[in-house]
């Protein structure tokens, strides 16, 4: 039998128990502390005959309440009558946000919003063994291109700092690089001021940041989250001086090389598909998140049309069809960046 308990406020002294338990960097004390500080969190523990099964935390803001255990699979019971007692607990709550999902559930009035994948690396016991996983171009390519980084620049540094080592000044470079290397394929950077602060400040904690860097110039890096085992690749960068040695996968292979060697099991490069994460025999786990309601109101109707737009326009911007509108777009981008960059070398 199952028996839900609530309580207010962040479940502290049950970290231990969600770092066990989910082994996500986002259900845990610190990540909520950090990220959600204007939101009322609270959370349920669930029990069967006496013994704790699941810790759900949520936070509500507004008529809306965001469940904390992402990139967890929990039963679709329990999280069904997780949102039942929710519901009950707060009447000013008209919905339930449920965010990266390992489980595809079917509830009454809810809706898809939108759905991703978690690219999983399940790393060997030895760095041997992971080269020898890799294709034979792939393994070659990435020696060869070491190889001709070290001989060029004898004096480079591979560097690895955890928790408190780790200083805000080298997350806000490699943030710059990630910035500077998008602006250069003509993408606009998603990483704002907001996002730097609390990586940072989450990285205190549970951190790992992995870095290159020649005469005290960090040209490389990855900020990541290093959890039970377990290590999540927040943000990667490099200097654009460097893309002949693809410094970005080699930042990868060597904080890849370092979590073997520690004994990490698992490297979660996070969100979406790209060539380098196959490269890397990353491979994708589906995620899912929804929308649960209390009833089947007009908000509901709204938002079932919006994400049904949002879906079309996402389809229609990935298309085959839209790809000269984007690379247009991109191109005008980097025009810009590259006249920009010519007037702050030669100001008039």
């Amino acid at each position: 039998m199952l028996t839900f308990e609530s309580f207010s406020g962040i479940p502290v002294n049950y970290e231990s128990f969600l770092i066990e338990k989910y082994a996500s960097f986002i259900t845990t004390c610190r990540y909520i502390e950090v990220n959600y500080p204007d939101y009322d969190v609270n959370y349920f523990t669930v029990q069967e005959n006496g013994k704790l099964i699941e810790l759900i935390v949520y936070g509500n803001k507004g008529n809306t309440s965001t469940c904390y255990n992402s990139l967890v699979s929990i039963d679709e019971d329990i999280v069904s009558n997780f949102s039942e007692n929710l519901f009950k607990k707060h009447s000013e709550i008209k919905k339930i946000e449920i965010i990266a999902s390992y489980n595809d559930y079917n509830f009454k009035r809810s809706i898809l919003s939108f759905k991703s994948d978690n690219q999983i690396l399940k790393l060997p016991s030895t760095v041997d063994e992971y080269y020898q996983e890799l294709s034979y171009h792939v393994r070659k390519n990435i020696k060869n291109r070491k190889s001709r980084f070290l001989k060029e620049f004898p004096i480079a540094k591979f560097e690895t700092k955890y928790g408190s080592e780790i200083e805000e000044s080298t997350v806000d470079k490699i943030i710059l690089l990630n910035s500077n290397r998008m602006r250069s394929k003509g993408t606009i950077p998603g990483i704002d001021n907001k996002f730097k602060d609390s990586i940072y400040r989450f990285s205190t904690f549970y951190g790992c940041v992995a870095y290159i860097e020649i005469d005290g110039e960090i040209v490389a890096g990855c900020v990541a989250t290093l959890l039970n085992n377990e290590i999540f690749a927040h943000v990667i960068g490099h200097d654009n001086n460097y893309s002949k040695f693809n410094l970005g996968e080699m930042c990868f292979m060597y904080i890849i090389e370092t979590s073997i060697n520690k004994g990490i099991n698992t490297f979660h490069f996070l969100w979406g598909e790209t060539e380098y994460k196959r490269r890397l025999l990353a491979e994708p786990h589906f995620l899912y998140f929804y929308y649960i309601y209390r009833s089947y109101s007009a908000d509901y109707m709204i938002d079932k049309v919006q994400v049904l737009i949002s879906t079309i326009v996402l389809k229609i911007r990935k298309s085959k069809y839209s790809k000269p509108i984007r690379d247009a777009i991109k191109s005008y981008r980097k025009r810009n960046l590259n006249v920009n960059s010519s007037e702050e070398k030669n100001p008039s």
